[in-house]
């Protein structure tokens, strides 16, 4: 195999291995977030602060809200998604930025 060829394939395994090493810490992350989140609240509570200084890092709690919408409003939302796709399709949007990424999945046919 010529050198190129070994250069690109240890490439695609370090790309591999470093995902498989994200994934599992995403994973072990999301773990723990609700006994953090736990964690945080109590100490904010009992110390009366609105941010937790530990280590170089500060913590805070906060909530996302999310709605849900009357009826007119999302068929609303479903024709303005409508209307720009067709725009997309018929050219009148014009494109204003275009980023090429990797995907990576699982082969199961290995």
């Amino acid at each position: 195999m010529e050198p190129e060829q070994n250069d690109r394939e240890r490439l695609l395994r370090k790309y591999i291995e470093l995902k498989r090493q994200a994934g599992a810490i995403e994973e072990e992350i999301e773990s723990l977030k609700s006994a953090v989140f736990v964690a945080v609240s109590d100490m904010m509570s009992e110390t009366g602060e609105k941010e937790i200084a530990f280590e170089d890092a500060l913590f805070t709690v906060s909530y996302r809200k999310t709605f849900d919408y009357p009826a007119d409003i999302k068929k609303k939302e479903d024709e303005l998604k409508t209307a720009k796709k067709e725009a997309e399709v018929s050219g009148a949007a014009r494109l204003k930025s275009e980023t090429g990424f990797v995907v990576l999945k699982k082969n199961n046919n290995q």
